[in-house]
C-alpha cells in the first residue's frame, strides 16, 4: 500500500497531467516480451506471441482517464446496446442467448434465419488513431478528453527485451497499446456507429460481429444481408477496418432446410459461402442448432486438457485429494460446462456424454477400484452430476438477467426451447 505522502505526489504529478492536456511519453514506452507459440516455427515472428509491459503510473492514470470517459458514455450512451464486450454485467453467455433466442423463435414460427459471421482482421492493431479523435469529437466528449486520448496514442515507443537485453527503440505507428486499461472501452466508442437498420440484427462481442435477419422466405434473407454487407462495406472502408472474407461464413437455419443452391452473398468482390455451422464466441451453432458438434467440440477440448496437468491430478500425483478437486473445479469442469446455460436443451445423449467424461476423470483422480460406484465418488467428494451442476448455473444465469440494465438482454429471461 503506498504511502499518503506518496498518493499525495501522485496526485499532483496526475493533475499537473489532466491541466497540461498531457501524457507523458515515459508511460508510453513498452516493454516487449516475446513467449514461443506451441507446435510453431519459431524462426518466424508470427510463431511468437508478444506481451507488452507498460508503466504501473500509467496505468493508473489510465483508470482515472477511463472512468471520466465511461461517465461521458454512459451519460449519452454512446456504445449501443447491442455491444456486450468489454462492458460490466455482460459476458460472452449474454449474447449467445440473444443468438439462439432469435434462431429458436425461427424455429418455432417456421421462419428462416440467416446469418453472416465477420472476421476482423487485427481489430486492435489497426484502429486508425485519427478516427477515433473524430469519433469522440462527434460523440462530444470533453475537450480535455480528446486531447488526452489524442496525446497518449501518440508518439508510442517500445523494446523488446531477450533475457536483459533491450532492443533498439522501435515506434508504433499504427493500432493499439497492449495492455491498457483504455484500449477496450476505446475500441468500443471507435465501433459505435457500426451499420444497423430494422431487418438486421447486430450482435456485437468487442471485435466478434454477427448479423442476422428472420423471415418466411429466403429470397428476402439473402437480400437483406446483401443490403447490409455492402453498407458495412462502406463503414469499413471509411473507417480502415479490414474484413477477412476467407474467414467470414455464411448460414441459414432452419429446421429440415438443405443449403445447397442458394445465392451467394458478397462482400469486397469476394463470395462468401453457406456453411452447415460456425463458431462463435466459443459456441459451435449448427444449422439446425442440436449442438452436437459443439459436445464433440468440447469432449476434445476437455481432453487436452486433461492430458496437460494429468502429472498434477493422475495416480502417481503428489498432490492432496482436496487440491486435484480444486483443480478438477477450477480447470477442468468450466470447459465441459462452456455456455452450457444456452446448449443445455440439447439432446440429452450430449450430456449423458459429458458426465461420463466427468465419472472418468473422477475416478483417475481418486484411483478407484471398478467396483465403486460413480454416485459414491460424486457423494464422497461432494461434486454433483453434470446435470445438476448446468441447471444450477443455469438457474443462477436467468435470475440474474431479469433485472439487467441492458434491455436486450432483459428480455431473454423467457428462453425459447427448441422444438
Amino acid at each position: 500500500m503506498l504511502t499518503l505522502n506518496a498518493v499525495t505526489h501522485l496526485t499532483k504529478i496526475f493533475n499537473k497531467c489532466l491541466s497540461s492536456l498531457h501524457f507523458p511519453d515515459a508511460w508510453k514506452r513498452a516493454h516487449v516480451l516475446m513467449f514461443p507459440k506451441p507446435n510453431q516455427n519459431h524462426k518466424l515472428p508470427d510463431s511468437y506471441r508478444p506481451i507488452s509491459l507498460l508503466s504501473n503510473i500509467g496505468k493508473l492514470y489510465e483508470k482515472l482517464l477511463l472512468n471520466r470517459i465511461k461517465v461521458h458514455c454512459e451519460d449519452n450512451r454512446i456504445i449501443p446496446y447491442e455491444q456486450f464486450g468489454f462492458k460490466e454485467k455482460h459476458s460472452c453467455t449474454h449474447q449467445l442467448l440473444r443468438v439462439t433466442n432469435t434462431i429458436i423463435h425461427g424455429f418455432n414460427v417456421k421462419h428462416y434465419t440467416g446469418g453472416v459471421f465477420l472476421d476482423v482482421r487485427k481489430a486492435f492493431d489497426r484502429m486508425w488513431h485519427h478516427g477515433l479523435i473524430a469519433k469522440m469529437i462527434t460523440a462530444k466528449f470533453p475537450d480535455y478528453l480528446i486531447s488526452i486520448i489524442h496525446s497518449f496514442l501518440t508518439n508510442r515507443t517500445f523494446q523488446v527485451r531477450v533475457n536483459q537485453i533491450l532492443s533498439n527503440v522501435g515506434v508504433i505507428q499504427a493500432g493499439t497499446p497492449q495492455g491498457s486499461s483504455l484500449i477496450p472501452t476505446l475500441y468500443n466508442i471507435y465501433n459505435s456507429d457500426f451499420p444497423s437498420n430494422q431487418t438486421i440484427m447486430n450482435c456485437l462481442f468487442a471485435d466478434d460481429t454477427a448479423i442476422l435477419t428472420q423471415g418466411s422466405n429466403i429470397k428476402f434473407i439473402i437480400n437483406s444481408l446483401q443490403a447490409q454487407l455492402l453498407e458495412i462495406e462502406k463503414w469499413c472502408t471509411q473507417w480502415r477496418v479490414a474484413i477477412s472474407t476467407e474467414k467470414t461464413k455464411a448460414i441459414l437455419f432452419r429446421k429440415g432446410h438443405s443449403n445447397k443452391s442458394m445465392k451467394q452473398l458478397t462482400l469486397f468482390d469476394e463470395q462468401l459461402t453457406w456453411e452447415p455451422q460456425v463458431k462463435y464466441l466459443g459456441l459451435i451453432l449448427d444449422n439446425k442448432l442440436t449442438f452436437r458438434q459443439h459436445t464433440k467440440y468440447n469432449s476434445d477440448k476437455f481432453w487436452n486438457k486433461v492430458h496437460l496437468i494429468i502429472p498434477l491430478i493422475g495416480r502417481r500425483s503428489c498432490l492432496s485429494l482436496r487440491n486435484k478437486v480444486l483443480l478438477f473445479k477450477q480447470v477442468l469442469r468450466p470447459i465441459l460446462t462452456n455456455a452450457a446455460q444456452i446448449w443445455r436443451l440439447t439432446a440429452k445423449s450430449h450430456r449423458k456424454e459429458m458426465q461420463i467424461l466427468q465419472s472418468k476423470i473422477l475416478r483417475i483422480m481418486t484411483n478407484a477400484p471398478w467396483f465403486v460406484r460413480n454416485e459414491v465418488i460424486h457423494n464422497d467428494l461432494q461434486i454433483e452430476n453434470i446435470e445438476t451442476h448446468i441447471k444450477d448455473l443455469s438457474r443462477k444465469f436467468f435470475n440474474n438477467i431479469v433485472d439487467h440494465s441492458n434491455p436486450l438482454i432483459s428480455n431473454q429471461v423467457d428462453f425459447a426451447h427448441n422444438p
